[in-house]
């Protein structure tokens, strides 16, 4: 919900400044500085694979350097 409000006066605020409005310009600045800081702060990993395991399923995880 706050994402959508944040993109919603990001879009709003730089179309309007465009047209000259410095507070609707200074709000869509404000809100897309928001909405990067949340981007950054997220504490979610990236998720490469998703299946379901049922009994007697095996799975194996290899890893290798950088660079190889």
């Amino acid at each position: 919900m706050l994402e959508v409000l944040l993109r919603r006066v990001n879009w709003v605020g730089v179309r309007r400044g465009m047209t000259g409005s410095r507070v609707w310009m200074a709000l869509g600045i404000i809100a897309a500085g928001f909405r990067v800081l949340r981007w950054v702060s997220r504490s979610e990993e990236d998720i490469l694979y998703r299946t379901a395991l049922r009994p007697g399923d095996r799975f194996e995880i290899l890893t290798k350097e950088r660079g190889s």
